[in-house]
């Protein structure tokens, strides 16, 4: 039976480590009575859904208890109410509480681990800024060094739990004493785009095509604005496009935030947060990635879908298609056309493109990235990846996805590559029936 990655279990599975239980902040599921036991004794608590990145907040102040949930904050005067004032904002079964803390001089941050399938060792991969801190950036190091080790300990008991994870984030602080405290964790599997993207990275041949990621914090996504002026914000876990989002900074007071055809202007960086915060963030975790200016076709951005399908325990590219956006549209998702790499290039007016050394490096770096993600999460037969290419010719790797789409190669006047495709994965199939009924 595999291992819950509910929040408690994940609780339960690190405090069953002596020396990790003093760096845990104490999580107990939600009910009236611990409700109430836990209010005693704090005066800001955040309950977290078993399942899922939806918290609620309750703060005790000027003897009322305020509610804060992801789009309004509901307050009641009396205690015996509270627990059916809350009821009435959840909306999942399960959920657990704890408490926040009461200072504001703490490094928290979410610290991302990954391992190598084929090594139990543990590294950091990416420290992200969760909040603002008042610590100096000498005084962060020295505190890393001993959050690092921390970390290194909790992913290892972690992963001896969950053997196809390769992928862990942990929220973690540590305050002006030096107490280090974890206050989440969350494993991050094959479909995560976070994980995608720390596999792929590992490879110093594909680092350079893929987009600066990170996850997405208010720090993050101050600090990617800083830089770029559009950013594009993605679940972790998600397909089609749903909850994708473009955010492009417009002048020094105007943020427009591009979701479907939709567009809505916030006249500073909090706001524009805060409302993302609440529409998107209490559903999903996201990340945020530096938006590739695309090359257009009628100024409506285009990208190239490459699968590569194993054969014969050989990685082969068996189909490339152009994916042109709709009107208004900022992803191909909702695509209005679909053309052949040949034609995209003309229609898109490409300069200096080569097509025989673009197919030449196209092929070598999706194979590369195929082997390598195999690799790590082992069983693959079939990956669609969503390659960008900028008006110069230029090629980024946008993301793969395991359970491609093929049904778009359909539709182009010439049926080969879906031909192709389609027979390729309908033996491997047969293989896989074959292989399990021995």
């Amino acid at each position: 039976m595999k291992a819950s990655r509910g929040r408690v279990n994940l609780y339960k599975i690190l405090f069953a480590d002596e020396k990790l239980q003093k760096h845990l902040v104490e999580m107990k599921l939600l009910s009236k009575e611990s409700l109430t036991a836990m209010l005693t004794v704090c005066e800001q608590i955040v309950i977290k859904a078993v399942y899922g990145s939806e918290e609620i907040y309750i703060f005790h102040k000027n003897n009322q208890y305020h509610i804060q949930t992801s789009d309004k904050i509901v307050t009641v005067d009396d205690k015996e109410v509270l627990f059916t004032a809350l009821k009435n904002e959840m909306t999942q079964q399960y959920y657990i509480i704890q408490k926040l803390p009461t200072t504001n001089k703490l490094l928290r941050q979410f610290i991302t681990l990954q391992r190598n399938s084929t090594l139990p060792e543990w590294y950091v991969a990416m420290k992200t800024k969760k909040t603002r801190t008042t610590f100096n950036s000498f005084i962060c190091e020295i505190y890393f060094h001993k959050i690092r080790q921390i970390a290194i300990r909790a992913a290892t008991k972690l992963g001896e739990s969950f053997p196809d994870c390769y992928t862990i984030v942990l929220d973690i602080a540590c305050d002006m004493y030096g107490n280090i405290r974890i206050y989440d964790s969350m494993l991050h599997l094959l479909n995560s785009k976070w994980s995608q993207y720390h596999v792929l990275k590992r490879k110093n041949l594909l680092q350079k095509y893929l987009p600066n990621t990170d996850l997405l914090t208010s720090e993050s996504f101050r600090d990617y604005l800083h830089h770029y002026k559009a950013i594009i914000l993605k679940p972790c876990v998600g397909q089609n496009g749903i909850g994708v989002l473009q955010i492009t900074r417009k002048n020094y007071s105007t943020y427009e935030i591009h979701a479907g055809i939709r567009k809505l202007k916030k006249m500073s960086v909090d706001e524009a947060f805060e409302y993302i915060k609440k529409t998107y963030l209490s559903k999903s975790e996201y990340i945020v990635q530096r938006r590739i200016a695309l090359a257009t076709i009628n100024n409506n951005p285009i990208d190239l879908r490459v699968v590569t399908q194993k054969v014969n325990g050989v990685w082969h590219i068996t189909g490339k298609i152009v994916k042109v956006a709709g009107e208004h549209f900022f992803i191909t998702n909702a695509a209005q056309k679909l053309l052949t790499l040949d034609q995209a290039v003309l229609d898109a007016k490409i300069r200096r493109f080569h097509m025989n050394n673009f197919n030449t490096l196209l092929s070598k770096t999706c194979l590369l990235a195929s082997s390598f993600l195999e690799e790590t999460f082992g069983d693959l037969n079939i990956i669609g990846f969503d390659v960008g290419i900028t008006k110069k010719g230029n090629m980024w790797i946008i993301e793969g996805n395991m359970v491609p789409d093929i049904k778009m190669f359909h539709e182009l006047e010439d049926e080969t590559m879906y031909q192709t495709i389609l027979k390729i994965r309908n033996e491997q199939k047969d293989v896989n029936v074959s292989n399990h009924l021995k």
